[in-house]
């Protein structure tokens, strides 16, 4: 059995580290727990950083196992050092988290919640109009600040020493030392210091060092076209896939992408590209994930191919049913991420070193669940309170797992055998010792993923067949009027300005709505610049023609072609008055 600890670290201050901590603290059995977290603020993964660029520093030390490795540390402690790339660079340490705009959760609240923190129940302006005032998902800084207010409420959040990164943690004798780095905003120093530990609990996360799949020709397509490479870690908003508006000819560049991926961030990058790139967005994968199906990537402005299978210098990017395309503007992998822990020298990683545990690291979906479950095992086990099994029966465990599952991603899942996994921590953590205030875990309930399936999946799969049957009448409309003009003799669409892509306009007003100062300095007059925007959007809205709408237009088309059409937008509108003189 293990010797009780004492003094326990935990790295990271998100979801897993929260419980993690909350479970330790109600142990009573510890003198000291400290918490190292590299950001300024709690939250994690969920913590959103715009004001970073974020960006892969080298695909090919990705495509090689190269990447997040450990940095050379000083020779004595306490100690200071200058600022340097190699080490505060938050690129070259993949320090930003994944997080997007628009990211929403993924599983029903009460779900996704622990037993005693639920999730609050606010809505996103976003969330309401998709999905309606019962809507299971909440946005990405609700999770964040709830994640916060666990520390907060606890009274834990001064146990986190905030700005602060985990080194190195090495094991000698029976103590942790941790090398530990304070990265001060506005300093140009780093401060370096040691503690000493008798328990590591690293609750890290495992979304830090994106997964990119060795595809023949990468490494040096990516070198050739430098940006065209890029990993939904980096996704941030759709602004970089959006078509560049041409001013000097009145025509709209729209990107074509390619999405990698099966997944929930793959999908979810997908149904934003969309909007605003070149139709069809392609999306290339073996096979989408079996609760979600294919529901997510059957719309018409979306062509599936299968997986990658060579890209070339020229440009070219081969499939494996053998088709290509070529003049790809940006390829996005959504392929998921490896486990990284470049703190950790790779001998640590003993079954019978049982001062060493993970949070947050299995995958399958009830993932905050899970970390509580695993949190209270952990605090049970650190404080004497639990026992593990013997070596060899542990070891066989592993064993048999790696037959049946692989030592890949697999390895880690748990979605199919949900009720096995969490049984088996409760059983083992046990009830809390006798006067202790530690955490209760209660019997799996089959009804937790019972909900994921029936409410967030229902609702996602209701969302994107509304989206597909949306787009499917548009063209349906479009196509009419097309056929009608063509039978009437009308030149209303004309040949040199038939559409390829049904963008929102607001996506293309937004370019002038962001550079109001670039405009006013054209000095265009209102004529002029009301036809560019007539033009442009017509290029890529043929179908809003198609329309008629109640609201009054302001003035009618200047089209020689269509004079009865207007542009019936009360965005465009307002912000051409606010742009230009007044209409003569």
């Amino acid at each position: 059995m293990i010797r009780k600890c004492s003094r326990v670290a935990v790295i990271g201050a998100g979801p897993a580290a929260a419980i993690a901590t909350d479970a330790l603290v109600k142990e009573q059995a510890f003198d000291t727990i400290r918490v190292f977290e590299r950001k300024g603020i709690a939250g994690g993964t969920w913590v959103y950083g715009s004001e970073h660029s974020p960006k892969i520093p080298s695909l090919r030390a990705l495509l090689e196992h190269n990447a997040d490795q450990p940095v050379l540390i000083p020779a004595s402690f306490p100690s200071e050092t200058d600022r340097s790339e190699s080490i505060n660079s938050h690129q070259l340490r993949y320090s930003d988290t994944g997080i997007h705009q628009y990211l929403h959760s993924n599983l029903p609240p009460q779900t996704m919640c622990f037993t005693k923190e639920p999730i609050p129940e606010i809505l996103s302006e976003r969330t309401l109009a998709q999905y309606g005032s019962n809507a299971p998902f909440r946005h990405r800084e609700v999770i964040r600040g709830w994640v916060e207010d666990i520390f907060v409420r606890g009274g834990t959040l001064e146990l986190i020493e905030f700005n602060t990164t985990v080194e190195r943690a090495e094991k000698k004798g029976h103590e942790w030392i941790l090398t530990l780095r304070k990265e001060t905003p506005g300093s140009k120093k780093n401060y370096w210091w040691q503690e000493v530990f008798d328990a590591l609990v690293v609750a890290t996360g495992h979304f830090s060092l994106p997964y990119v799949p060795s595809i023949p020709g990468l490494a040096e397509y990516d070198e050739k076209y430098p940006g065209s490479i890029k990993h939904s870690k980096h996704f941030r908003s759709v602004d970089e896939f959006r078509g560049k508006l041409e001013y000097c000819i009145l025509r709209i560049n729209f990107q074509k992408v390619i999405i990698v991926g099966g997944s929930v961030s793959a999908f979810d990058a997908l149904h934003e590209i969309r909007l605003v790139a070149q139709h069809p967005v392609i999306s290339s994968l073996k096979e989408p994930i079996p609760a979600f199906g294919w529901g997510a990537f059957t719309h018409p402005h979306v062509a599936i191919k299968p997986p990658i299978a060579r890209f070339h210098q020229d440009g070219r990017i081969d499939f494996c049913d053998g088709s290509s395309v070529e003049r790809v503007d940006i390829v996005l992998f959504a392929t998921g991420y490896d486990y990284s822990f470049p703190f950790l020298p790779e001998h640590v990683f003993d079954i019978e070193d049982q001062t060493l545990a993970f949070i947050g690291m299995v995958s399958g979906g009830l993932t905050f669940r899970v970390f509580e479950w695993q949190a209270v095992a952990v605090a049970r086990l650190l404080a004497a309170r639990a026992r593990l099994p013997v070596r060899h029966l542990m070891q066989r465990w592993e064993l048999a797992r790696l037959a049946s599952r692989g030592d890949e991603v697999q390895f880690f899942d748990i979605s199919s055998d949900f009720e096995e996994y969490f049984e088996g921590l409760r059983r083992f953590a046990g009830e809390p010792a006798a006067g202790s205030i530690g955490r209760t875990l209660p019997k799996y309930d089959p009804k937790w993923k019972d909900a994921f399936l029936e409410v967030v999946v229902k609702a996602r799969l209701q969302w994107w067949d509304q989206e597909r049957r949306k787009a499917e009448e548009q063209i349906r409309v479009l196509e009419d009027r097309r056929k009608a003009d063509k039978d009437s003799g009308s030149h209303m669409v004309r040949d040199d300005i038939k559409a390829q892509k049904m963008m929102d306009l607001y996506q293309i007003t937004a370019d002038m709505d962001r550079n109001k100062t670039f405009y006013k300095m054209q000095k265009f007059t209102a004529d002029g610049l009301f036809l560019a925007v007539h033009w442009a959007a017509l290029r890529a809205n043929p179908e809003i023609y198609a329309y008629r709408f109640d609201v009054p237009s302001p003035f009618e088309c200047d089209f020689k072609d269509q004079p009865h059409h207007s542009l019936d937008n009360v965005f465009i509108w307002g912000l051409l008055k606010e742009l230009l003189p007044p209409h003569q």
